[in-house]
């Protein structure tokens, strides 16, 4: 799934994305603590959004969102005074494929950073057949 996330905002224009996989650059050099989030993403060096992914049971959703939340609160306070904004994005999906109240964020950046409603709509059904 974070693979696909990925490869979905790797052509965004005038962005950096930092991600722990083999031709990306690591989360670590930009959060400097061991604890980086899944996925970061900077867009004309103005804002920064910190995804975190959660893929679990439909019972522990909202816990899972929580932890995440609170895992990125000290990265979120350290970054603010290099960037216009920061957002933190929690994007929990169950093993069934159900979204939870919080991923509306996600919809909210992919909308942000230009993304259309087909091309959206096809990251949610992805997203959706992947986890199941």
């Amino acid at each position: 799934m974070l693979q696909f996330i990925a490869k979905s905002l790797k052509s965004i224009p005038d962005s950096v994305l930092y991600f722990d996989l083999l031709g990306y650059i690591t989360p670590l050099l930009l959060s400097g603590n061991s604890l980086w989030p899944d996925i970061l993403l900077t867009v004309s060096s103005k804002c920064l959004y910190i995804l975190e992914l959660t893929v679990g049971f439909e019972t522990n959703l909202l816990n899972n969102a929580i932890y995440k939340t609170n895992k990125n609160e000290d990265l979120v306070r350290h970054r603010k005074h290099q960037y216009d904004s920061d957002k933190f994005i929690s994007l929990s999906i169950s093993t069934l494929g159900l979204f939870s109240l919080h991923s509306t964020d996600f919809l909210n950046m992919l909308k942000e950073i230009g993304f259309d409603n087909k091309h959206m709509s096809y990251i949610i059904r992805m997203l959706t057949i992947i986890a199941i």
